[in-house]
């Protein structure tokens, strides 16, 4: 498939991409008249409400519910032959909405469903930069900036699903040369560690970034994230640069360690997002963004028995009351990992996701880090290799904390779609310390990195289930036990999701490099452990 890529929010680049128009580029792309240039600052705005970073009807219904959180053991699923085997139109959808996003004008444009690629905006951002004079150029240098860091976020999640990806030669057409071609596939591990290479580069701007007078007011206007706010830029590529260093840690050790070490050792140098007040989260302003799960959550997943009962329940884990209903006033109760289809369809007796944190709020945010992720990636660090000024104890009893407070205020900050439920007051510091106390850092090595990496894994939870996916992959932490299906192929999860087919079919060329990859057992290059 050529990666074309051309802002199909801002300047309304095709009518209606389908697969079928994609073997006839050539003549369509070329014409000038189908292109109309927008802003930088536009562009900018467009990555930031692609509709995989904020929470949407059709992401949780075609990839989180299905897929990711099933993978991750956050739903309950009813057992089927296939029920391991994504849908491969909505595995190339997710494909799609990196590189080229949707966007159909003859409709009103809904965000649930539709929006710009990630890829392709951020392309035309450098197209437009080339084409404006140097004086011009230093006012639009934050956005370029900032368009790198959310770049860099989802190119390295695209990744985490597939392994090596077009990158360096995709989107050509968005670009100075305006050329056309089919996009190769770079190495996921090089690719990862120019990422990585990057969020540093990227560090050094924000540190010395000055803007003038003109750039902070569109800045802070078009920066629906982070309210143009440099420092929490600069926070937010620290963290990420910390995320990708611990996902290679057990790949290329040495390197993730030593700088690891030098991150959580300078905070001065490199901040990190160290409390919720700095956490990177898109907040929806309904009715015109808004979460919209309903559709996907009314009546069902189950919660999963191991998460609810075993771990959350049994040890009073305060967030429990916010992540989940119970059945009718009834005990909460998850379906187990082993249930039979009768059981699934059992009504009344399974909890489900709560009505409030996520149901009927049309305010739920797109969660992009939180402070209590870096403090379990601080503790990790800490534990395996005494990195950083904190010990791996604090480290993790900090998360716990800062991931109850942030349930706590996805809660409190909803806004209901419909009824009329109250929120939950928050928990008192003695019923925190008890759970704290209940899942206390003891133990070996392994059982406290076991601790740690749990913890994180239930954070994440629907939110982000993608990292939940791959840390489960990279750590093996928590240690879950899956049904087995009956389709002999898929018995259990994959090791990564497979090439949409139109890979196959329309960048043959390329694709035939990495066809022998192209499997879902093939581990992704840092799933060594």
């Amino acid at each position: 498939m050529k990666r074309i890529f051309i802002d199909t929010l801002v300047f309304l680049f095709l009518t209606s991409m389908t697969l079928s128009c994609r073997k006839k580029i050539e003549s369509d792309y070329l014409n000038p008249a189908i292109t109309i240039k927008g802003s930088i600052g536009a562009l900018f705005t467009g990555m930031l409400i692609n509709a995989r970073i904020h929470p949407t009807y059709y992401n949780m219904a075609t990839l989180v519910l299905p897929t990711t959180a099933v993978f991750s053991q956050f739903v309950a699923t009813s057992p089927s032959t296939l029920m391991y085997v994504p849908s491969m139109d909505y595995i190339e959808s997710r494909w799609v909405d990196f590189y080229d996003g949707k966007y159909n004008p003859i409709q009103d444009i809904d965000y649930n469903y539709n929006g710009p690629g990630i890829l392709s905006n951020f392309r035309e951002m450098q197209t437009t930069y080339a084409a404006i004079s140097p004086d011009k150029q230093s006012l639009q240098d934050i956005f370029l900036a900032c368009g790198r860091v959310v770049l860099y976020d989802q190119t390295a999640q695209v990744i985490d699903y597939w392994g090596d990806i077009p990158f360096s030669k995709a989107g050509t057409i968005n670009t100075p040369s305006r050329s056309i071609s089919y996009a190769a596939f770079d190495d996921a591990a090089h690719l990862y560690d120019s990422l990585i290479s990057g969020l540093k580069e990227l560090n050094t701007y924000f540190d010395t970034a000055k803007m003038a007078p003109e750039s902070r007011s569109s800045f802070a206007k078009q920066d629906i994230l982070l309210g143009g706010n440099v420092a929490s830029w600069r926070k937010y590529a620290n963290s990420l640069r910390l995320r990708l260093l611990m996902r290679i840690s057990y790949w290329n050790e040495a390197k993730a360690k030593a700088e690891v070490m030098a991150i959580l050792s300078d905070p001065k140098t490199y901040p990190l997002i160290t409390d919720n007040a700095n956490n990177v989260t898109l907040q929806e302003s309904p009715p015109n963004l808004r979460s919209d799960l309903l559709a996907a959550l009314r009546g069902s997943p189950y919660a999963p028995a191991y998460m609810l009962d075993t771990l959350m329940v049994a040890n009073a884990d305060p967030r429990a009351v916010v992540m989940f209903d119970s059945a009718r006033g009834k005990a909460y109760k998850g379906l187990p990992y082993n249930a039979t289809a009768a059981n699934y369809d059992s009504l009344d007796i399974y909890s489900t996701f709560d009505s409030v944190t996520f149901m009927y709020n049309d305010n739920l945010p797109g969660v992009i880090f939180t402070a209590a992720e870096v403090s379990f990636l601080t503790a990790e660090a800490n534990e395996r290799w005494a990195a950083g000024n904190s010990i791996a104890a604090t480290a993790y009893a900090n998360g716990i904390k800062q991931s109850i407070a942030f349930y706590y205020s996805l809660n409190q900050s909803a806004i209901l779609s419909a009824g009329n439920w109250k929120s939950t007051p928050s928990p008192t510091a003695d019923a925190i310390d008890r759970y704290i106390a209940h899942v206390s850092y003891v133990g070996s090595t392994e059982q406290k990195l076991n601790l740690i990496a749990t913890q994180n894994w239930i954070n994440f939870f629907i939110l982000q289930p993608g990292q939940a996916w791959a840390e489960l992959r990279r750590t093996k932490y928590p240690v879950l036990k899956f049904a087995d299906a009956a389709y002999a192929p898929a018995k259990f999860p994959p090791n990564r999701l497979l090439y949409p087919a139109t890979e196959s079919i329309y960048n043959s060329e390329n694709y035939v490099k990495v066809s022998t990859k192209d499997t879902r057992d093939t581990k992704i290059f840092w799933d060594v452990k």
